[in-house]
């Protein structure tokens, strides 16, 4: 197993969160989170960072609706292009990564034919009786919950498994037992839990490597670059 890379740039401006490895190119994962995940999503660009991704977290339109909207779809959208238009990004399609709610914009995204390649859910499974059409998902779906999160409990979690095997998705749905959905987030030590941590961000490296492809580079001495996130014409 090949040692993971440094990070080369990690950069916040409004529009969002930009990490690349510091090989200067790599596939690209988009990373969706609501509001005030700050610690979460520097975790999880720093790591994908580390592993050869070039991440990018986007700020999102903040939602107190449980339907997902028009101004997310748009942002997720956004997220994708921009991803796509930096010089770091290699390969014709990317990775979304969501936690919570962003794990049911990352489906969604795929489900709309958004270039997406591979998509990894913490958590995020749609409600009961909400209409959904994932005919169009062309890359396999992982989706990780904890065990104590109501989207499991309430057995939203299966019927989502079970949608996507209808649609004949490829998908894979994994339980952290005994963990709150605050399992991941660093920031929450109540809640942390890193052993199980460690194993659902091993589960969805390994698919991001298998679906997006992955160039293995040995690393190098870390360097930090806080000029401003910038962006190509398409």
């Amino acid at each position: 197993m090949s040692n993971p890379e440094s990070v080369d740039r990690e950069t916040v401006d409004r529009n969002g969160r930009l990490a690349t490895p510091d090989t200067g190119r790599g596939r690209g994962v988009v990373v969706l989170c609501e509001s005030g995940c700050e610690a979460l999503l520097g975790e999880a660009c720093g790591r994908l960072a580390r592993h050869g991704f070039v991440a990018f977290a986007p700020v999102l339109p903040a939602s107190e609706d449980a339907a997902i909207q028009d101004d997310e779809r748009a942002a997720v959208d956004a997220a994708i292009h921009a991803l796509f238009c930096q010089d770091a990004t290699d390969g014709a399609q990317v990775g979304v990564l969501g936690f919570g709610r962003g794990g049911r914009l990352a489906l969604d995204a795929a489900s709309r034919g958004a270039r997406v390649g591979a998509v990894v859910m913490f958590g995020g499974a749609p409600p009961a009786g909400e209409a959904n059409s994932w005919d169009a998902v062309e890359g396999p779906v992982l989706a990780v919950f904890a065990e104590k999160d109501a989207g499991f409990e309430e057995g939203r979690a299966s019927a989502l498994e079970e949608g996507l095997q209808t649609a004949a998705v490829p998908c894979e749905v994994q339980v952290a037992s005994g963990a709150t959905p605050e399992y991941l987030d660093p920031a929450r030590p109540d809640h942390y839990d890193a052993v199980a941590a460690r194993a659902s961000w091993d589960a969805a490296l390994a698919l991001f490597r298998a679906e997006l492809g992955w160039r293995t580079i040995p690393p190098s001495r870390p360097r930090r670059d806080t000029s401003t996130t910038r962006s190509r014409s398409a």
